[in-house]
């Protein structure tokens, strides 16, 4: 795996090219600021596979350089690991808003240090795999649990990035979050008359209607997959029942259609939240999989209640 490290401390740059040696990543290049990254980055040739940014850097700081890194179409998807010893709420929604995928806290500790790579290296294997068929996502027919590319919305992050997000918040104090989920009611029908194109959007107008819904809200979302978006969010003074029936009615009143003008009904189930607490290695996925199996069965509920 091919690593660029960004800090702009020289101490910090040796300590992570010895750290990561020790744990078998030996091929790392490392820079002094996000001007000197940039230029690494635009030169032709093996593109990196997994990007460290620190945070707080003088000049263009991590969060910055995460956000234009982004916008280069070879690091759309590449592993972006924020490096920092900040763990307030609002560095962390930032950066992850920005395009990153995981943390890593100063001090490093090997054992942390060499997690967060190897869910990296994992993330790297799982894309190469989904990509491997020779056709691009966007222009291919994907399978219904396949991770759809939907952009314009800064808080809709990738499924892993969002399970990072969660372990993060965990370590900085997780008081008030709660983890619920949104599930579109007769996806494998929608999916198998729309488009990818036509998918897409369908699933942009969902995610634009939990957004609608929640404005008032600091809330970071993902979709996972099978007609479903996993949210992560504080308090929100009203009941899931009440939070369904908005985003329902922001739905309804899109009037969504397919190309051919038919309509593009999109209803939608919320289930009862859950309050996260993380002791385990791989926590969050545990707690997602509850909250789709909620979502799943509400909606359930509702499809076997007589008109």
């Amino acid at each position: 795996m091919k690593i660029l490290a960004v800090d702009d401390n020289q101490l910090t740059l040796d300590l992570l090219s010895k750290l990561t040696g020790q744990l078998g990543f030996g091929d790392i290049t490392t820079a002094s600021s996000g001007e000197d990254a940039l230029q690494f980055l635009g030169r032709e040739g093996s593109p990196f596979d997994c990007l460290l940014f620190d945070i707080q850097m003088t000049g263009m700081n991590g969060i910055e350089l995460c956000s234009l890194v982004r916008a280069l179409p070879a690091y759309r998807h590449t592993p972006i690991i924020m490096l920092t010893s900040m763990t307030d709420r609002d560095y962390v929604d930032r950066a992850f808003k920005a395009g990153a995928t995981d943390y890593a806290n100063k001090p490093f500790h090997i054992s942390e240090l060499g997690a967060r790579l190897r869910i990296a290296q994992q993330i790297i294997a799982a894309r190469s795999v989904t990509t491997s068929g020779g056709q691009r996502a966007d222009e291919a027919a994907q399978p219904l649990s396949h991770s759809v590319q939907i952009t314009g919305f800064p808080s809709l992050i990738s499924y892993d990035a969002l399970g990072n997000y969660l372990l993060q918040l965990s370590k900085a104090g997780l008081a008030g979050s709660q983890v619920l989920a949104v599930k579109i009611h007769r996806i494998d029908a929608i999916h198998a008359k729309a488009s990818p194109q036509e998918f897409a959007y369908a699933l942009g107008e969902v995610a634009d209607a939990i957004s609608g819904a929640l404005t008032t809200q600091n809330i970071m979302m993902a979709y996972a997959g099978s007609g479903a978006f996993l949210l992560v969010l504080g308090r929100t003074g009203c009941t899931s029942s009440e939070l369904e029936l908005e985003i329902q009615n922001l739905l309804d009143d899109k009037g969504t259609e397919y190309d051919n003008g038919d309509p593009l009904d999109l209803d939608v189930s919320i289930g009862n939240p859950i309050t996260p607490r993380l002791n385990t290695t791989h926590p969050a996925r545990d707690i997602f999989e509850r909250a789709l199996a909620r979502a799943e069965r509400r909606m359930m509920q509702k499809i076997s209640q007589p008109v």
